[in-house]
């Protein structure tokens, strides 16, 4: 009955099969198969298992093929092997169905061993492709963390989303702000007259991937609405692929990638993988606007506190320190030279080193020279140098401050005490830019900017023939006077808080006034002008027992005929001498004649006290009856 069962069943299904109907043959087939197999019938099992792989292979399933075959062609095998005369071996694996179900198995074997081979393969180059672009995403991280330059960023973007998609041509969109609409920002393998085309036709895609849908486009031949574009066809382009960057949960730009090769067209994993770099690339090029951004504004910041703090030194907010400071901002980019005029202590080299660290030069050395200081012949081996032997003492050569400032500033103070024959040599440093030293014949040539200063008044010295036009007019290229301190009252208290947070130390915290004794030091004429005011607050941070600075010390500090009180009451000073002649009579009467204590008072050295003392008249015994 089993046997009649498994056949009943077997034809069954057999029937199905030739019907194509493969999928109800498989339960009649499998079930002939049980029944013979539980029943120890091996011919009927080999045919049921041999037409379920044809069912299988019908229905393309062909593993499960595969497998029914080799049950059947196994079984089939061992038969044969169990007989025992050849002839009756042969006769058997001789009959058709025999050998239909041997050579199946044979040629199942072969087809689906090249399928899983290829899939292998394919799978293996897929799994290979899959960690070279995980690798490479990591090493773009890298990358582009380490580019904040805006146009290196993009720059690099397209070479590597290029390289790793083997795109042939790249562009990176960017959104524009104030219109909304991409605009192209970097470029690959695209030509300006291209350029154009591309954006054209990719407008539509580009707006797309805007809204933040990613664009692959496997044929561009099939898509109607991209092979109406005459740049495609030209260009043959086979494949696009266009994925938008997304900062901060909106979308920044755009990447657009295409390809002429038809071995190279894009697919989901190109498509996935452009989709991980494009989120890195947005990071990326956020990082980039806003380091961009803050150097900006640390550029704008940095320039805005040099412009404020140039003249740091220069303390006032006066009009005439204004006027002042305007003028020498627009000489700054010069390298012409400078007269600057101004009375004793007012600031004049201040004026000079601010245009010297403010100007083309500011790399190279600043050297000041009082001319005043130095008798004539030490003033000019000082200016000039000298060789060895060129006059008494003479040791060793030595390089003049002419030559020491080149390429930077020469600072020429108190220039008008300078000798005729001096001046002449100056002259020609100024006219042939060369030098000599004292003792030698060989010129050298310098470059050197010229910055003098005085005190003295400039007219009367060309009239009385004591200062030579020709230099004068050399040197004022520019003339820069700086107000004394009485036409800038208002200067006063900002310059009094300068010097005293100067002199605060840790020890000895900060000092202030008493209340309205500024208006007594703004009623003060300051005849040694903001050197005289500094002397002052000194004198007062060291006399001063208290942290607030009375009217006695103050009484003590002022050099005046009228006391702190009697200005406060608003007594005029009531003088009528120039300021530098009032503070050399202050020093000789407070130092009871002494000249040296008075040249060391004022800031100066004996020899120009000397001949300021001279110069406006005043006796050589001033001083020692007071």
């Amino acid at each position: 009955m089993r046997w009649h069962l498994a056949m009943a069943l077997m034809i069954e299904g057999e029937a199905l099969l030739r019907s194509d109907r493969a999928e109800e043959a498989l339960n009649p087939l499998q079930e002939a198969a049980s029944v013979a197999r539980r029943s120890g019938d091996r011919p009927s099992f080999w045919r049921a298992t041999y037409y379920q792989g044809r069912a299988y292979e019908q229905l393309l399933r062909y593993e499960q093929a595969l497998a029914c075959y080799r049950i059947a062609s196994l079984t089939v095998r061992e038969m044969a092997m169990g007989l025992e005369d050849k002839r009756y071996r042969d006769s058997f694996l001789s009959q058709p169905l025999v050998r239909e179900v041997l050579e199946r198995h044979g040629r199942m074997r072969s087809q689906v061993g090249k399928r899983v081979r290829r899939d292998l393969a394919l799978m293996h180059r897929q799994e290979k492709v899959s960690r070279g672009m995980l690798n490479a995403l990591s090493t773009i991280g890298q990358k582009l963390s380490s580019t904040l330059e805006m146009n290196a960023l993009l720059s690099l973007i397209l070479d590597l989303a290029i390289e790793n998609v083997h795109a042939e041509r790249g562009i990176v969109f960017l959104l524009d702000e104030d219109s909304g609409e991409m605009r192209p920002a970097s470029a690959r393998g695209v030509n300006r007259s291209d350029l154009h085309e591309v954006s054209s036709f990719s407008r539509s895609v580009i707006r797309r991937a805007g809204e933040g849908r990613s664009i692959l486009t496997v044929d561009v031949s099939k898509d109607p609405d991209l092979s109406a574009y005459e740049s495609l066809v030209i260009h043959e382009i086979k494949s696009i692929l266009c994925v938008p960057m997304r900062a901060r949960g909106r979308v920044t730009g755009v990447i657009y990638l295409d390809t002429r090769r038809a071995t190279q067209l894009f697919s989901e994993k190109e498509k996935s993988f452009v989709e991980s770099f494009a989120s890195q690339a947005a990071i990326a090029i956020e990082n980039a606007r806003l380091f961009g951004d803050m150097r900006a504004e640390n550029d704008h910041l940095r320039r805005e506190v040099q412009d404020r703090n140039r003249f740091e030194n220069l303390i006032g907010r006066s009009p005439v320190m204004r006027r002042m400071a305007r003028r020498m901002a627009s000489i700054l980019d010069s390298d012409c030279n400078v007269l600057v005029l101004g009375e004793s202590g007012t600031g004049k080299e201040l004026v000079a080193k601010a245009l010297h660290h403010n100007g083309p030069r500011r790399s190279g050395k600043f050297v000041a020279v009082d001319c005043g200081a130095l008798p004539e012949n030490l003033l000019e081996a000082e200016l000039f140098g000298y060789v060895r032997g060129a006059f008494t003492g003479a040791d060793r050569n030595r390089i003049g401050l002419i030559e020491e400032a080149s390429g930077g500033t020469l600072f020429l103070d108190e220039i008008t005490n300078t000798s005729i024959a001096l001046q002449a040599r100056l002259l020609r440093v100024l006219q042939e830019r060369e030098v000599r030293r004292l003792g030698e014949n060989l010129p050298r040539r310098v470059d050197v900017r010229i910055v003098a200063a005085s005190n003295a008044d400039m007219r009367s010295l060309l009239t009385q023939g004591r200062f030579r036009k020709d230099l004068y007019y050399r040197l004022n290229v520019v003339t820069i006077e700086v107000p004394p301190l009485r036409e800038r009252c208002e200067d006063i208290p900002l310059l009094v808080a300068h010097f005293l947070n100067r002199g605060a130390s840790d020890d000895r915290p900060s000092l202030r006034l008493a209340p309205d004794l500024m208006k007594a030091l703004q009623r003060h004429d300051w005849p040694g002008n903001v050197r005289e005011l500094q002397n002052a607050v000194e004198r007062a941070i060291v006399l001063s027992s208290g942290p607030v600075i009375g009217a006695e010390t103050l009484d003590e500090v002022l050099s005046s005929s009228l006391t702190v009180r009697e200005r406060l009451a608003g007594a005029p000073p009531g003088r009528s001498k120039t300021g530098e002649h009032l503070m050399i009579e202050d020093a000789l009467r407070r130092c009871l004649g002494d000249k040296a204590k008075a040249a060391r008072y004022i800031g100066w050295n004996r020899q120009k006290l000397y001949r300021r003392m001279k110069a406006y008249g005043i006796s050589v015994k001033y001083g020692k009856a007071a």
